[in-house]
């Protein structure tokens, strides 16, 4: 077990993925996914159309970058470090992407990354340390996919 975190790319949004099936029907969640409108249980087949569309729909399979940031033990080594380092100074890291090294199913607001961005640059400098360098390296990344995207950081 580990944690894992994606951005979704905006190839639907932006007319560069497939044809949808049902351009109707295609409405985004708060991941800035894409879904169905209307009740799923009553829809399968239409939903199963929709899954099958969406794995081949671009080129990024739905996400522009996706990290493993690390089991629960190397996550646990990221939150204590920033617990002894002055760690009212890392909020969003300790509170939203550190608490738990399984965390899933939520997100970093695309309204809360730059913030994000600033406190991982912040652990950046106090550590040449290669496992926190690798975490930060990688959550820099999928918070400047959020930044062009506009789409969250999703756990």
């Amino acid at each position: 077990m580990g944690l894992d975190a994606s951005v979704r790319c905006n190839c639907i949004k932006e007319g560069k993925a497939r044809t949808h099936p049902f351009p109707e029907l295609l409405a985004f969640d708060e991941t800035g996914g894409p879904t169905l409108k209307g009740d799923r249980e009553t829809n399968l087949k239409l939903w199963l159309k929709h899954d099958k569309w969406y794995r081949d729909s671009c080129p990024h399979a739905g996400y522009i970058v996706e990290k493993r940031l690390g089991n629960m033990a190397s996550v646990a080594y990221v939150r204590g470090f920033l617990e002894d380092h002055s760690p009212n100074s890392f909020p969003l890291l300790l509170e939203r992407v550190v608490y738990s090294g399984t965390h899933s199913g939520d997100l970093v607001a695309a309204s809360d990354v730059p913030q994000l961005l600033i406190e991982t640059r912040r652990l950046q400098g106090l550590t040449s340390d290669p496992l926190i360098l690798q975490f930060t390296n990688d959550v820099a990344e999928l918070a400047g996919a959020s930044i062009a995207t506009g789409n969250p950081i999703v756990f």
